[in-house]
């Protein structure tokens, strides 16, 4: 999928299994998404999600943070792969770690995240758990810009999912990531070919 043509360069970070970067793929090899998916990088070994994009022929890379003496040298690494790759673009897909200065200054308005609530609600960890205990009727997710506090950034994109009496944590997730599914490659399209 790498090509020298002028399509946007993204990079794709991940934790896990990586579902939000495979649509993505998926997207870019039916030409729905015009741009070069350049390296997907995860900052666990074992992520799923890092088989998936070996099968489709990207570039891949993966080290932890607590492979370096702080989290700044971490980044500092992450950004050199980064640019090595060519990468323009940032899209955060399941990735489980704050981004700190080190990449916001090398990447600064080019770093995408979908976080799975209705921002500014529910933001952090565990954001549909919150939102069932909160009693919501109406959940979601958010495509944002990635900035210094978290889940915080100019929002790009949302959609509403609602939230059912018999909803369980897990029917909630389900719902919501199949939103995000849908929403998140629109998104990066729209921002990315806006340049």
């Amino acid at each position: 999928m790498n090509s020298s043509s002028n399509r946007p360069k993204i990079a794709i970070l991940i934790s896990g299994r990586g579902s939000n970067m495979q649509v993505i793929l998926e997207r870019v090899k039916d030409g729905s998404l015009p741009l070069d998916v350049v390296l997907v990088f995860s900052d666990k070994m074992q992520a799923q999600g890092l088989q998936i994009a070996k099968a489709a022929g990207i570039e891949t890379e993966t080290f932890s943070p607590s492979e370096f003496a702080s989290f700044s040298d971490y980044e500092e690494k992450l950004v050199n792969v980064l640019k090595q790759a060519q990468a323009e673009w940032i899209i955060c897909a399941g990735y489980m770690r704050i981004i700190k200065k080190n990449i916001l200054t090398n990447f600064q308005g080019k770093i995408l995240n979908i976080h799975p609530s209705l921002l500014p609600s529910f933001r952090g960890l565990n954001a549909q758990k919150q939102a069932l205990d909160a009693g919501v009727k109406v959940a979601g997710c958010t495509v944002h810009f990635v900035n210094e506090e978290v889940d915080s950034g100019a929002i790009i994109a949302q959609a509403v999912v609602e939230v059912l009496e018999q909803d369980t944590l897990t029917d909630l997730t389900n719902r919501i990531l199949k939103a995000e599914h849908e929403t998140y490659w629109k998104a990066i399209k729209k921002v990315t070919l806006k340049d």
